[in-house]
């Protein structure tokens, strides 16, 4: 992941040694919990690798912002690719078509939707968060009405939450965040309290 995100941003995230390697065994032993847990919440099945999928590239995404202020695309687009790879497969194995059209409809609606808001205010998100919005809400779509809705909620208020105590502690309206980690986090905590 950290490989990934340095080729995407043609950024270095970490130049001494010790670093990366801190780095490296953050990303992994979060990867490694994230995975546990979901895994005790949803057992094996398609769901819990997908699961295991986006809190992977979800850690390599959470860092870069962190450390760059950037999604970067390819990186938001290999997310929300496995995701539809994997949801295809299980959709042509058991039979779950609906699910796959309405976990790709959701995506399609909600980066439309967050496009309008980048488009009305372009000064406070980034095209990493609204294509980050249309890869969550497949993820999030594949679970119903209920986990489309309760996971943009959650992690929407959870950036909102964020961003108000940004600018408290800062103490201007307009500072500027990474929206990055809330969204996938408060998306991922969603799932896990379905």
């Amino acid at each position: 992941m950290l490989a990934a995100a340095e080729r995407s941003t043609g950024t270095v995230l970490a130049t001494r040694p010790c670093t990366r390697f801190a780095l490296v065994a953050t990303i992994s032993t979060a990867t490694a919990a994230a995975s546990w847990i979901g895994w005790l919440r949803m057992g094996t099945t398609p769901s819990w690798l997908v699961w295991c999928w986006v809190c992977a590239l979800g850690c390599g995404l959470a860092l870069t912002d962190l450390r760059c202020r950037r999604l970067p695309f390819p990186m938001v687009a290999t997310l929300a690719g496995g995701c539809a790879v994997a949801f295809f497969g299980v959709a042509i194995v058991d039979g779950a078509w609906s699910r796959f059209g309405f976990a790709c409809a959701s995506a399609v609606v909600a980066f439309g939707l967050a496009s309008l808001v980048q488009i009305c205010a372009p000064d406070h998100t980034g095209g990493g968060d609204t294509a980050l919005y249309g890869a969550l809400a497949l993820f999030l779509g594949w679970f119903g009405w209920d986990g489309l809705l309760r996971g943009l909620l959650i992690a929407s208020a959870l950036t909102a939450a964020v961003a108000l105590v940004v600018a408290v502690s800062s103490k201007s309206v307009n500072s500027t965040f990474a929206a990055g980690p809330s969204l996938l986090g408060g998306a991922l905590v969603s799932v896990l309290m379905a």
